[in-house]
């Protein structure tokens, strides 16, 4: 087991649940991503793990950047540390061979929302809240959340987010599409981990080949999406798990899953 000290890693029926674990916030820095990088390293070279689960302990993922840790950072270490943030956080999620849910409880804000809305899937608990206090933190635009935030629900809500700092509840973000849904306080793991053995059953190989098709043609324009999909199903139906899904289909009973 690797040794962590921002975090926690386990491995429990297939899924990996890393929880940011640095009190009182959880706030990021350097040790805290290269942490997380090494957590995601760890959790996709293991063939043992089906899915990943992102958490976080205490009163809420995380407050996001330790606004001490930059009170120094001139433009040059600043660029340089959210180049490993933003860029190689969320380039390394992609890239995942398997899914991964973020778990939001309580408050998310700023470098916590690229954490969670960097993953495929969001569930938040009805205690809690996103938001992006750069602009009134920072006297700075909040870096890649211009991208995600008007991505996931346009840019005349984003711009309401991004130019006020004001949190957005979970209820409302759950309305607009900003995440998967919510689930109450105290359900929140329980349904996490519901979710993830849900995808846990299923194979490892049409997972994988489903993620980087999403991703792929997510900037597409619509002429290229059709060849992109058709040679990524043709791949896809090559497979052992794919000649296995549509015989265990036919034949009424559970597929086995070989992973390849």
């Amino acid at each position: 087991m690797t040794d962590f000290t921002t975090l926690t890693y386990a491995v429990t029926d297939g899924i990996a649940e890393i929880t940011l674990d640095r009190p009182p916030a959880n706030l990021i820095d350097y040790e805290l991503t290269y942490d997380y990088l090494r957590a995601l390293d760890t959790a996709d070279q293991d063939p043992d793990v089906k899915v990943i689960i992102l958490n976080g302990k205490g009163k809420g993922l995380s407050g996001g950047v330790d606004l001490k840790f930059l009170e120094n950072f001139g433009p040059t270490e600043m660029k340089d540390f959210l180049s490993l943030f933003y860029i190689k956080t969320v380039e390394r999620v992609r890239a995942l061979n398997k899914p991964i849910i973020c778990a939001v409880h309580g408050y998310a804000r700023e470098g916590a929302c690229t954490l969670a809305f960097a993953c495929d899937m969001v569930l938040a608990s009805d205690d809690a809240d996103f938001g992006y206090p750069g602009v009134p933190n920072l006297a700075a635009p909040p870096g890649m959340h211009v991208w995600h935030l008007q991505k996931l629900i346009g840019r005349m809500k984003a711009a309401e987010l991004i130019l006020t700092g004001e949190a957005m509840p979970a209820a409302e973000a759950d309305r607009l599409g900003l995440i998967t849904r919510m689930v109450k306080r105290d359900d929140l793991r329980k349904e996490s981990f519901k979710l993830a053995a849900k995808m846990a059953a299923l194979s490892p190989v049409g997972l994988k080949a489903a993620r980087e098709l999403m991703y792929r043609v997510e900037d597409m324009s619509f002429k290229e999406v059709p060849p992109t999909a058709l040679d990524a199903m043709a791949v896809a139906f090559a497979s052992e798990d794919s000649q296995e899904a549509r015989r265990a289909f036919n034949e009424k009973r559970k597929p086995v899953w070989k992973g390849r």
